[in-house]
């Protein structure tokens, strides 16, 4: 957007497989909602829409033909069929979503915003997750074994348990979780610490030092990395060209005589980052170690903004 910035789209909420006949563009009984972050350079998030009411498409712009709005080529409405094309009348323009396929659970998702006459944005495709009864099951054997680890007081073991419900997917690409997800892990750990760890300790402690670097993302992760005891103190006994002055997950205190909000951990682990930085045998890679150190600095500088700030919608 010429600014340096970025923005996340995230939908939510239920689509049945029909198509009514007196509506034949969308399903009936919709119930959808989209919330837009925006994230500059520095990784500081605002959240531009939270939870905006997606509706059947009608025209939100002036000029903004459905069958001329520049979606990719599968999820361009063509004139007089808009399946499964929607608009967010809460923007501030014209905010469009279309998901393919139009029958079905949608697979993906892309969004276009309308500027101004003849000018728009369009977004990368984004993958759309079915949460469905098996994701539910699947979650709360997570949080059962969560709750095992916190009990007999595994710290690590309860920390690598944490990070696969807060952070799943790619380890380049995390889904932020789920508000029910954040809540939980949060009472759980608080509990089991007596409130010396946990996710809203974490956020209280960020936003002391957001509220000092309000005008400086970086340096505010820095100061709160540096709060909860995530930095290192003294130099590795090894050269080590990945690491950075952020602890990495063996280097962890797993003890309530850590600082306050030290656990749970946001960061990569040690295994993940080792397998990006040294390629299979007989595979060769010219930038693994490039790389590695980019997956470690996208993890503490972008992506615990946007948990801190999906902390705070969850537990508001």
């Amino acid at each position: 957007m010429n600014q340096s910035v970025s923005l996340t789209y995230r939908l939510a909420g239920n689509l049945p497989e029909t198509t009514a006949v007196e509506i034949p563009q969308n399903p009936v009984g919709t119930s959808l909602t989209l919330t837009v972050q925006w994230q500059d350079q520095n990784g500081q998030v605002k959240t531009l829409l939270n939870a905006a009411a997606v509706s059947d498409y009608q025209q939100l712009a002036p000029d903004a033909d459905y069958s001329q709005l520049p979606f990719d080529s599968l999820f361009r409405g063509q004139p007089n069929n808009g399946d499964r094309l929607y608009g967010i009348p809460a923007s501030v323009h014209g905010l469009y979503l279309s998901l393919r396929p139009t029958r079905g659970q949608p697979q993906h998702m892309q969004v276009v915003h309308y500027l101004r006459s003849g000018e728009y944005v369009r977004s990368r495709l984004g993958p759309c997750l079915t949460e469905n009864g098996d994701l539910d099951a699947a979650i709360e054997s997570q949080l059962a074994r969560l709750e095992e680890r916190l009990q007999s007081k595994d710290w690590a073991a309860a920390d690598r348990e944490t990070r696969q419900l807060l952070a799943p997917g790619s380890p380049f690409n995390p889904v932020l979780p789920r508000p029910a997800v954040i809540r939980a892990v949060d009472q759980m750990w608080l509990t089991a610490s007596n409130g010396r760890f946990g996710l809203s300790v974490q956020l209280r402690l960020w936003q002391e030092v957001l509220s000092k670097h309000s005008n400086h993302h970086e340096a505010a992760v820095n100061a709160w990395r540096d709060r909860i005891g995530w930095k290192l103190t003294a130099p590795r006994a090894e050269v080590d060209f990945i690491s950075s002055d952020w602890l990495n997950e063996s280097e962890l205190t797993y003890s309530l005589q850590a600082p306050e909000g030290h656990l749970p951990w946001a960061g990569v682990s040690d295994a993940v980052v080792q397998s990006v930085a040294v390629p299979p045998p007989g595979e060769h890679c010219g930038s693994c170690t490039v790389d590695a150190m980019q997956l470690r600095n996208e993890r503490f500088y972008h992506y615990i903004p946007q948990l801190m700030e999906q902390i705070d919608l969850s537990l508001d």
